[in-house]
């Protein structure tokens, strides 16, 4: 596995190789913290969707302007849209 360094004024880029150590580093990063970024990211997506796209559906559907399968019909989508990493819904 190598690396990519590029000096910022020159912008000459060297290619080297990743010590173990490093290797080790970026594997703990993809297995114990990458997964929490991703769902957070997922999550903060869900519901800035849900206060745009389904909230809206779901107070029409309350008034009887909409109906309760196209509000969890959007939900789904949604859900679909931005996935929980790792997660079978």
């Amino acid at each position: 596995m190598n690396k990519l360094i590029i000096n910022s004024k020159t912008g000459e880029v060297t290619q080297t190789t990743l010590t173990a150590e490093e290797i080790q580093e970026r594997e703990t990063y993809t297995r114990d913290v990458l997964p929490g970024v991703l769902r957070q990211q997922a999550e903060q997506s869900r519901a800035a969707a849900y206060a745009a796209e389904a909230d809206p559906l779901f107070f029409k559907a309350q008034r009887g302007e909409a109906t309760t399968d196209e509000w969890t019909a959007k939900v789904a989508e949604i859900k679909e849209r931005f996935p929980y990493p790792g997660a079978d819904e």
